[in-house]
């Protein structure tokens, strides 16, 4: 490959204007495929590249997104990533990932830089939203895809599951086997999906089956194997036992299942457990888990293309995009008269 190749040498050996091939390029304006084949041949001939800097100049553009995560160890949200790199890799973006813990303080802090950096858009996987978040985008208009939460105060693209059907169809799923007497260990309900959502679809899934919601077989975790054992260990205190546990987390779940691997529990015969999200742990233990599967890598992919298409369009849309999810059933639940 010639490195001093320019535009101009493309051009001249495509039998094209320079104008064209910037225009195939930097994708400003649409051009014949005939022309657009002309100037790719010589390209790939070549291995041309073009200049990044005078890429981003001609483009008014950094080539860079911002994507706020609150938990990097989560293996989730480390799909959620490979996903969004999948696309952006391939359109030549690069991408700044920021672990955030879930703390506001910082999430606020990384949003002034990705605007002093003047990156290109913003990728927000939050649990919360704040007045000063709705100041910060009310101030600065960057492009941004809110993923795995429904904000509807921003008025933003955002890709979810739908979490309160989801938790409404594993709690039904425990009730069709026989179970009447159903916990769960639940989220954070700041957490607007994975809290708030998931707890509401098993409050309703009861009560449409005209089952009663105790609130003594409902405890909080945070999405953690300790909470999750913490909160079993708490609702197995209740004098009438419940016969299958729903947790709004694999990891909480896999804490509930850890408890009554300690306690001499036989999991699912005196107990059923379900969980949520579907991670490689859930195939892991023993027995395997029962969970609501969400395909992380395609939500990734998906939030990175809308991004891109809001970037590259220089517009503005509001939709909410809801990916599929899979009831898998696994060792973990049975039958009430198993």
């Amino acid at each position: 490959m010639d490195r001093d190749l320019t535009m101009k040498d493309i051009a001249e050996r495509a039998g094209v204007s320079v104008a064209t091939v910037s225009r195939v390029l930097n994708k400003t304006k649409p051009v014949s495929s005939e022309l657009k084949k002309k100037v790719l041949d010589i390209v790939k001939e070549t291995g041309y590249k073009p200049n990044a800097l005078a890429r981003s100049l001609i483009k008014q553009r950094t080539g860079t997104i911002g994507v706020i995560i609150p938990d990097m160890d989560n293996e989730t949200f480390a799909d959620l990533i490979k996903g969004i790199e999948l696309i952006t890799d391939k359109n030549d973006y690069v991408i700044l990932v920021t672990n955030t813990m879930g703390e506001v303080k910082k999430e606020l802090e990384m949003f002034n830089l990705f605007e002093e950096k003047r990156l290109d858009g913003i990728i927000f996987s939050g649990v919360s939203l704040t007045e000063k978040h709705i100041e910060f985008f009310d101030k600065y208009k960057i492009p941004t895809v809110v993923v795995g939460q429904t904000f509807n105060k921003l008025d933003f693209p955002s890709v979810t599951i739908d979490n309160f059907q989801a938790s409404f169809d594993i709690t039904e799923y425990l009730i069709d086997l026989g179970h009447e007497n159903i916990g769960m260990i639940r989220g954070p309900l700041y957490d607007i999906q994975a809290g708030k959502e998931r707890l509401l679809g098993y409050k309703t899934a009861l009560r449409e089956n005209d089952y009663l919601v105790n609130k003594d077989y409902i405890i909080q975790g945070d999405f953690t194997i300790n909470s999750g054992y913490k909160a079993m260990e708490e609702i197995w205190r209740n004098e009438i036992k419940p016969t299958a546990i729903f947790s709004a987390s694999d990891k909480m779940a896999i804490g509930a299942l850890n408890y009554c691997l300690d306690h001499g529990l036989k999991v699912p015969e005196d107990v059923s457990i379900a969980g949520f999200d579907d991670m490689e742990l859930a195939t892991a233990v023993r027995p395997a888990l029962t969970t609501i599967h969400q395909d992380q890598v395609e939500k990734g992919i998906k939030t990175a293309e809308i991004l891109l298409d809001l970037i590259e369009k220089e517009g503005k849309e509001s939709y909410n995009i809801q990916l599929p999810y899979t009831l898998i059933e696994r060792d973990s639940t049975c039958g009430r008269n198993k």
